[in-house]
């Protein structure tokens, strides 16, 4: 039984972190983002399946939100004025999200305008602009989606931004809304412990990671801890702590979770190793969970960093979704959590992979690949979190 696939991955070399070198690829990306943003067009990319629009994930709201970051923290020397672009943005997403949505009249945190509103919000805050996310929230109200591209993980995950924000009791009465939905929806599985049955493209599956699944329900939920009561947070911490340990594959020192769980194939053998499935997002989105609370739990969560250091770099590039900065991101919250050295040399590691693959693309392509989640720039904001010894996971952990 392997873990992984190896033919998705890179052989894994022992190169050395130099930090003059990631400082120079944040620079040399987003000084060329905002060349081509100067100019009014952002190419789309031959390795992605879907046309460069205007949403986080693979659009313009993505840019803009990591350029402004990456100016704010210091990370590169730009005067560039992202405000100049989010309404003409906002305007075009809200012109095609219905068009290519299966959801339209869902809120999508990842494709459609709550990011968009997000930033203008906290760029140039306004009463106006806190209605318009408010009612974009509350659309998710009534909606069956349960999961954070499309869904209610999303809106909550809003909900928690604004509050942090702001402090008012709006986004806490919507958070804890939303999270009350949620949770009665969450229900036990057979043995695998408690899964949401996700309603998505036209099926009902238990998936587990943290884009559509078990995982990225629970995001809003950690990130939210402060809304919920000590009990509440308790039993949810108890349950996704016994479910990570029911659905997890053991091999050696490894450990992987399947994209979807089967209950009529309970021994089934997972094999991707990647962030929106596998190991690396469920390390990445569950390590804020606390710790000697379950000691299988915690073992489980190392024994995940290890198989996505065994299995390598990821051929699908350098990027967040399912490329290696999104794996390396597994090492970074696993120094976070445990201190352990090993896991940032790991990290800073796979960085370094991170960036030959960036520069390769580059050279066979003739252009970057300039999207957030899929692209150059989630690149760019991993290598500075390699630089800072830190494990900010871009528009999840922070906004």
């Amino acid at each position: 039984m392997t873990l992984f696939d190896p033919a998705r991955h890179y052989p894994l070399l022992q190169l050395d972190w130099n930090p003059d070198t990631a400082q120079q690829a944040i620079s040399a990306i987003a000084h060329d983002t905002i060349a081509q943003l100067r100019t009014g067009q952002l190419p789309g990319h031959p390795m992605d399946d879907q046309a460069f629009g205007s949403d986080l994930y693979i659009g313009k709201a993505g840019v803009l939100w990591a350029i402004h970051y990456l100016q704010t923290v210091g990370a590169i020397d730009s005067t560039f004025d992202v405000t100049t672009h989010l309404d003409a943005a906002l305007a075009q997403n809200r012109q095609r999200y219905p068009k290519v949505t299966p959801y339209p009249e869902q809120s999508s945190y990842l494709f459609g305008e709550l990011p968009l509103l997000l930033l203008q919000y906290k760029l140039s805050p306004s009463e106006d602009t806190a209605t318009q996310i408010l009612n974009s929230i509350h659309k998710n109200d009534s909606q069956p989606i349960r999961e954070l591209m499309w869904g209610i993980a999303g809106s909550m995950l809003a909900a928690c931004f604004m509050d942090q924000w702001t402090q008012e009791a709006r986004w806490q009465d919507v958070f804890k809304l939303q999270a009350g939905l949620l949770l009665q929806e969450w229900q036990p599985v057979g043995d695998a412990g408690y899964l949401w049955t996700i309603d998505l493209y036209g099926s009902q599956q238990q998936w587990l990671g943290p884009v559509h699944g078990f995982a990225s329900n629970l995001t809003p939920l950690l990130m939210g801890q402060s809304l919920l009561t000590d009990e509440e947070f308790q039993d949810i911490s108890t349950k996704a702590m016994m479910t990570v340990v029911q659905t997890a594959v053991t091999e050696d020192n490894g450990a992987n979770w399947a994209a979807v769980y089967d209950a009529a194939k309970p021994d089934q053998t997972p094999n991707l190793v990647q962030y929106c499935h596998g190991a690396p997002g469920m390390v990445t989105a569950l390590a804020t969970l606390p710790k000697g609370i379950n000691e299988s739990f915690d073992r489980l969560l190392e024994q995940g960093g290890e198989l996505t250091w065994q299995a390598g770099p990821l051929r699908k590039g350098s990027n967040l979704c399912h490329g290696t900065g999104g794996n390396g991101y597994a090492f970074l919250k696993l120094f976070t959590r445990t201190g352990n050295q090993m896991w940032l040399d790991r990290a800073r590691v796979f960085a370094m992979h991170a960036i030959e693959q960036y520069r390769l693309s580059q050279q066979l392509y003739r252009q970057l690949r300039y999207p957030l989640w899929t692209g150059d720039l989630g690149l760019a904001i991993y290598l500075w979190d390699c630089l800072q010894a830190q494990a900010k996971f871009p528009t999840i952990d922070i906004f």
